[in-house]
């Protein structure tokens, strides 16, 4: 009995979490160590249609691998419903004529955020 209590407790406290995203110093098995360009094209076509810029003005600056806290990336829109669930993805940072754009993407570049 007292160890299904403690059981619980230890849930309890584990599932506890804050909306903030994490960066993975670990290898993340959903993700590989380099960004598959794909995904890298996915970003960078919206990143284009939403400046109105050209693809090849834009430069991808920094990658860095995330874990995200919901599926919308911890950046869910008014009346927007997200699976509580880690999403592994990606943080882009773009310079476009020298301004950085953040973007928030999950491991298959079909959930793009542009970052506030």
């Amino acid at each position: 009995m007292i160890l299904v209590s403690a059981g619980l407790l230890l849930a309890a406290c584990s599932t506890s979490q804050s909306n903030s995203s994490t960066s993975t110093t670990q290898e993340n098995p959903a993700l590989g160590d380099v960004l598959p360009p794909d995904v890298a094209l996915n970003v960078q076509n919206q990143v284009s249609e939403f400046l109105g810029v050209s693809a090849e003005n834009i430069q991808i600056e920094k990658v860095e691998k995330m874990d995200w806290p919901n599926s919308c990336l911890g950046l869910p829109g008014a009346d927007e419903v997200c699976a509580e669930a880690i999403t592994p993805g990606w943080r882009l940072v773009f310079n476009v004529t020298g301004r950085e754009y953040r973007y928030r993407v999950d491991a298959t570049g079909t959930v793009i955020r542009q970052e506030p």
